[in-house]
């Protein structure tokens, strides 16, 4: 997905909404230039994810701060949702469908995003599990998607967040299940990455136990195909299908062209606009019909 005018603005205002209580006025005018900057610069290889890393790093060394460190958040929401795996479970089995079960959960553990959320918090989590998953998969690409499973040899499980990846991974215990013929890849962040899931986070879940895990050799917060590894690349580009978790990956893939179902909520203005939908309403869509 191009980099937007919307996104542009929405990123110079986060900066500026993280200095306002700073002080120094002509440093702050300093560093805001060059933000802009950066933003007039923008080239047909950004996207909003990439921008966002070097935004990150500018900040930290314009006002010599250090970087954000998400690995406690990591590890408490990849906890928590191991603490109800085993329940979630149990529902996702006694379901009509358990895979449209296992991706209905998977879609609401995409609100553990600490990049687009400014207060992800665990009581919002519980409470969202606990809403039957009233927003339904689109009935017409479900159907599209279970048609390609069944055709499918290879399947490629791109990941998002922490405490998220572990809905993930019941989605493929189902899939495993009702397809064992099928051969799943799943690709995480190739390195830390804001709360998105790592190789190590994967190992940490017991997800690498049940299939094979790779990193995609980037640090941005989605698949950013001109820079991720040459094994992820070619992972992607022979699939027969993807399923792919987040915003972040929807905004490094859309008119990638791949046979891609993204899952997500709508977590930014600019995805409530551009999908007509509501704050954190769920999203199931396919690449080659948007």
């Amino acid at each position: 997905m191009n980099f937007n005018p919307f996104c542009m603005c929405c990123a110079v205002s986060k900066q500026e909404q993280k200095i306002r209580s700073f002080q120094d006025m002509d440093k702050k005018v300093e560093y805001m230039k060059k933000v802009m900057d950066r933003m007039a610069s923008i080239d047909e290889e950004d996207c909003a994810p990439s921008v966002s890393i070097e935004l990150k790093k500018m900040f930290s060394d314009f006002w010599d701060q250090p970087m954000e460190d998400y690995s406690s958040a990591k590890k408490e929401f990849n906890q928590l949702m191991l603490d109800l795996e085993d329940s979630l479970e149990e529902k996702i089995r006694h379901s009509n469908d358990p895979l449209e079960t296992a991706l209905l959960y998977a879609r609401i553990g995409n609100y553990i995003d600490f990049a687009a959320l400014s207060d992800v918090n665990s009581d919002t989590v519980l409470a969202l599990l606990e809403e039957d998953n009233k927003d339904p998969l689109d009935t017409q690409e479900y159907l599209h998607f279970r048609k390609d499973l069944n055709s499918a040899s290879r399947l490629v499980y791109l990941t998002d967040n922490c405490g998220e990846v572990v809905l993930d991974k019941l989605v493929i215990k189902i899939l495993k299940e009702l397809y064992p013929e099928l051969d799943i890849t799943v690709i995480v962040r190739g390195f830390p990455a804001i709360n998105d899931a790592t190789l190590d986070d994967a190992r940490d879940i017991g997800l690498t136990e049940i299939t094979r895990v790779i990193g995609n050799g980037n640090n941005v917060g989605g698949t950013w195909l001109p820079h991720i590894s040459d094994e992820a690349r070619e992972m992607l580009e022979t699939a027969d299908l993807i399923i792919s978790k987040g915003q972040g990956n929807y905004e490094t893939l859309h008119d990638c062209g791949l046979n891609i179902y993204y899952l997500f909520l709508c977590k930014c203005e600019w995805f409530q606009y551009q999908f007509k939908a509501r704050p954190l309403q769920g999203m199931f869509i396919n690449e080659r019909r948007i």
